[in-house]
């Protein structure tokens, strides 16, 4: 099993979007994906809703898959690089842990 989990920490505000509605954005292109990628077995997308004085990130992603090689197959979609693309231009930290 390979899973890949991603933390995003949006602008306050971009693409004419506050930082909520930006939230609801990258997690509806987020949702898009696996209906086009089937090499995902699990994959969910979520929506900070903490609120308790720690540095919170704004949006998660847990997806799993196979093996790497599946992966590696994910990563090269042209919907992915669409939405990754899209991300990049919202956000201001992004962590990635794989395992």
């Amino acid at each position: 099993m390979y899973t890949h989990l991603v933390l995003w920490k949006l602008k306050d505000n971009a693409d004419g979007q506050n930082k909520q509605q930006l939230a609801a954005t990258v997690k509806a292109k987020l949702d898009a994906l696996p209906a086009i990628i089937k090499e995902a077995r699990q994959y969910d997308v979520g929506i900070n809703i903490g609120n308790y004085g720690a540095q919170f990130f704004d949006v998660g992603l847990i997806s799993t898959f196979d093996n790497e090689a599946d992966f590696k197959a994910y990563c090269v979609y042209p919907e992915h690089d669409e939405v990754v693309a899209y991300i990049q231009s919202v956000t201001v930290d992004e962590q990635i842990v794989d395992f």
